[in-house]
């Protein structure tokens, strides 16, 4: 199941895409999991281990295979950030707006849980393209050379 997810991952996503698809346990029963992530670049946000730039992710619970979202270390679920808007009440107190990306719970079948995976990586490049001139981080990666691959696919 791990190398189905990277091969979708690699297929959906730019070259230049931070991926990771990890296994895992829980916590409290030792079940087996697989931890999926992608962000624009491997760089650690002031330098926090994990916590990199519009880092999305799942997790794969493979007992039951339930695939939600998730966060890890307060970083990554569905969730892209961008500047707030200032001239908008609800936000100009702001210090950072997220932005949902779009994730529907699949059946517990390989087919469908592939097909959410794929779809959800393709939400998180439409809501990148969509916000592109908000985004946050702009100072620690070049989302242009970034964007110039999103467009080749």
């Amino acid at each position: 199941m791990k190398q189905k997810i990277l091969n979708i991952l690699t297929n959906t996503l730019p070259v230049n895409t931070f991926i990771s698809v990890k296994n895992g346990t829980r916590f409290y029963d030792n079940g087996e999991q697989l931890k999926i992530g992608f962000a624009i670049s491997d760089y650690n946000i002031n330098n926090v281990s994990g916590q990199k730039i519009q880092l999305v992710s799942l997790l794969l619970d493979l007992t039951d295979m339930e695939l939600r979202p998730q966060v890890f270390g307060g970083s990554g679920g569905q969730y892209i950030h961008r500047k707030p808007n200032l001239n908008d009440s609800k936000e100009k107190y702001l210090a950072i707006k997220r932005i949902k990306i779009p994730f529907r719970k699949p059946k517990s079948d390989e087919k469908f849980i592939l097909l959410a995976i794929e779809r959800f990586a393709q939400n998180w490049l439409k809501a990148l393209k969509e916000n592109r001139d908000e985004l946050m981080y702009s100072e620690l990666v070049d989302y242009d050379d970034y964007f110039e691959n999103i467009n080749k696919y």
